[in-house]
C-alpha cells in the first residue's frame, strides 16, 4: 500500500485549483467573445435590413411614381412644309401614384439638333415660352384639375415646349428652328423620385389645313 503524505495531497488540491480557474478564464473569456460576436451580427443585420427597406422603397418609388403621356401634338407654322414649332404633352400620374409637384418635373429634350435639359419656367403656363430662357424651360397648366400645380389621380397637365427655341439652342426670335416633316424628337420626363417616362415624337408628313397634329 502507497501512502500519501500530507504535504503531497495539498499540493495536488492546489493544483487542481489552478487549474479550475484557468478553465473558468477561458470560459469567460470565451462568452464575451462570443456576446461581442452576436452584438455585430445583430448590428450588421439590422444595417442590412435598414439599407434593403430603403433600396426597396426607392425601387417602388421609382416603378410607381412618375407620369404618363396620354397624347402630343404639333403646332403646325404657317408656311407650307408643315413644319412644327411647338409641341405640347397631355400627362397624367401612372395609377398608384402619389401627388406630383409639376415645377418640379425635368425634362430631357433629344431632337434633331440639339439635346437639352429642360426645367419649369411659369412665365406663361398656358402656351410655350418665348422668354429669354425659352430654349431651356418649358411651360404646364392643367387641363383636368383643381387649378393647382400639384398632379394628383384623376387630373391631367399640359407640358408646353417652344421647340423652335429648343432646337435652335438659344432664344433669340432670329433663331428658329423648328421640326419638319419626318424629324424625330425624344423626351423623358422625370419627376422629383427620380421615375422617368419618356414620349416619342415623329413629326408627319401633313399638307392640310390643321394647326395641330398629332406627333
Amino acid at each position: 500500500m502507497r501512502l500519501v503524505c500530507r504535504e503531497d495531497s495539498v499540493g495536488h488540491t492546489g493544483r487542481r485549483g489552478q487549474v479550475g480557474i484557468g478553465t473558468l478564464v477561458v470560459f469567460i473569456a470565451m462568452v464575451l467573445v462570443a456576446a461581442l460576436a452576436a452584438g455585430v451580427l445583430i448590428h450588421t443585420a439590422s444595417f442590412l435590413q435598414a439599407t434593403a427597406e430603403d433600396a426597396g422603397k426607392e425601387s417602388i418609388d421609382r416603378v410607381v411614381n412618375g407620369v404618363e403621356v396620354v397624347t402630343t401634338a404639333g403646332h403646325v407654322t404657317d408656311g407650307d412644309d408643315g413644319s412644327v414649332d411647338t409641341v405640347r404633352l397631355w400627362v397624367r400620374p401612372r395609377p398608384a401614384a402619389g401627388d406630383i409637384n409639376v415645377s418640379r418635373l425635368t425634362v430631357k429634350w433629344v431632337g434633331e439638333q440639339a439635346g437639352q435639359s429642360l426645367t419649369f419656367s411659369g412665365t406663361d403656363p398656358v402656351a410655350p415660352s418665348t422668354a429669354s430662357d425659352a430654349h431651356t424651360t418649358f411651360n404646364a397648366s392643367e387641363s383636368i384639375g383643381d387649378g393647382d400645380k400639384i398632379l394628383e389621380q384623376g387630373e391631367e397637365f399640359v407640358l408646353y415646349f417652344n421647340v423652335s427655341q429648343i432646337e435652335s439652342g438659344d432664344a433669340d426670335p432670329a433663331n428658329l428652328a423648328p421640326l419638319h416633316p419626318g424629324d424625330q424628337a425624344t423626351t423623358e420626363i422625370t419627376v422629383a423620385t427620380g421615375s422617368t417616362s419618356a414620349a416619342y415624337l415623329t413629326v408627319p408628313d401633313y399638307s392640310g389645313n390643321a394647326t395641330y397634329v398629332r406627333l
